[in-house]
């Protein structure tokens, strides 16, 4: 199996609720969040994929948040964004971004703090 990653950041607040309470004060992270495609064979240019197609896809979900608050974010309203949350958003909205190559899509990983992550995957 080959792989391929890609990663970016962004600044976002959020806080976690159950039953519509807020858990905990609103707060902000330096998100960074890794994307990971593969595939068991190279294409005939000897690629998994070409980076910058993984990159547009990512680049388009993440510039979503930049600067916002998850628990703002149409999609999230109704959730509480944790770590894993977004890493499952992440990973539907990248698939669905990159199209017919959504397929090669293995994970997403989302780092909401230095050491502190959540990985999301279908398997």
């Amino acid at each position: 199996m080959f792989e391929i990653a890609c990663e970016r950041g962004f600044c976002a607040t959020h806080y976690l609720v159950k039953e519509g309470h807020a858990l905990e004060p609103r707060h902000g992270h330096d998100w960074r969040v890794e994307v990971v495609a593969g595939a068991e064979r190279l294409d005939d240019v000897g690629l998994v994929m070409d980076f910058e197609l993984l990159r547009e896809a990512l680049e388009q979900v993440a510039s979503r948040f930049h600067y916002k608050d998850l628990n703002e974010h149409p999609d999230l309203a109704e959730l509480s964004p944790s770590a894993e949350v977004v890493a499952r958003y992440f990973f539907s909205e990248i698939r669905k971004a990159l199209g017919a190559r959504g397929g090669q899509l293995l994970r997403v990983r989302v780092h909401e703090a230095p050491g502190c992550s959540a990985t999301y995957a279908e398997g």
